[in-house]
């Protein structure tokens, strides 16, 4: 049974598809630098640590003719936040089911992210999505962020609540999964976002959906027994 009494949720590959806009502004910042732009697939396989991380991650590994250094790191970063604050939701939308769960759920709900909060705020206001949450926090809100479970911690003393094991997070990422352990909350993994099942299954969430509709239909029969 999944019948929690808050929800702390991912956002990418989570709430929202986002990865189109996130692969395409992360190419137009190395376009503008002069670099060879990446497939798709290979930029979101680094997703979820963060966009410096993810950055870093590109670089090292796909360019290994540079040489790397936080200058460069934080070049790139900014000139990506840039064009990613010009092109937010260009193909951005909720997955199937995430906007009924969100208008359905009377439990409170908030969102932690590894995204910076000024872009988890601007996805979710242009999607018409920030109503729903208490509270929606990104890698810089606080000094820890996913995988550490004091993120999870803080989130559901804020979302007002005592017991973690009644609180559920939602994720697609292996952070989320080994933050909400950590913390003693429900770890939900969903199998629809940036990363695959069977790298999900290794970290052994309580929950494994393959989608955001899945998850929410187990709830609601969670609700109706």
């Amino acid at each position: 049974m999944l019948n929690p009494k808050g929800f702390l949720f991912d956002l990418d590959g989570t709430l929202v598809d986002t990865s189109r806009d996130i692969t395409a502004n992360i190419n137009r910042a190395f376009d503008s630098m002069g670099y060879t732009q990446l497939p798709h697939e290979t930029i979101l396989s680094h997703v979820g640590f963060g966009a410096h991380f993810l950055v870093q991650k590109c670089l090292k590994i796909y360019y290994p003719e540079v040489n790397v250094d936080d200058k460069l790191v934080t070049e790139v970063w900014e000139r990506f936040r840039d064009f990613y604050r010009d092109h937010i939701v260009d193909e951005a939308e909720p997955y199937a089911g995430v906007v009924e769960f969100l208008n359905q759920t009377s439990e409170p709900m908030a969102v932690i992210s590894n995204k910076p909060e000024e872009m988890v705020i601007a996805v979710l206001r242009e999607l018409g999505l920030q109503h729903h949450f208490k509270f929606c926090w990104g890698r810089d809100t606080l000094p820890v962020s996913k995988p550490d479970p004091e993120i999870i911690r803080y989130g559901i003393h804020e979302l007002g609540m005592e017991i973690p094991g009644e609180i559920c997070m939602v994720g697609d990422n292996p952070v989320d999964i080994i933050a909400a352990k950590g913390a003693g909350a429900i770890s939900v993994g969903l199998a629809s976002g940036f990363s695959p099942g069977e790298v999900l299954e290794k970290e052994s969430p309580e929950f494994l959906f393959t989608s955001f509709l899945d998850f929410s239909k187990a709830v609601q029969d969670s609700r109706s027994t």
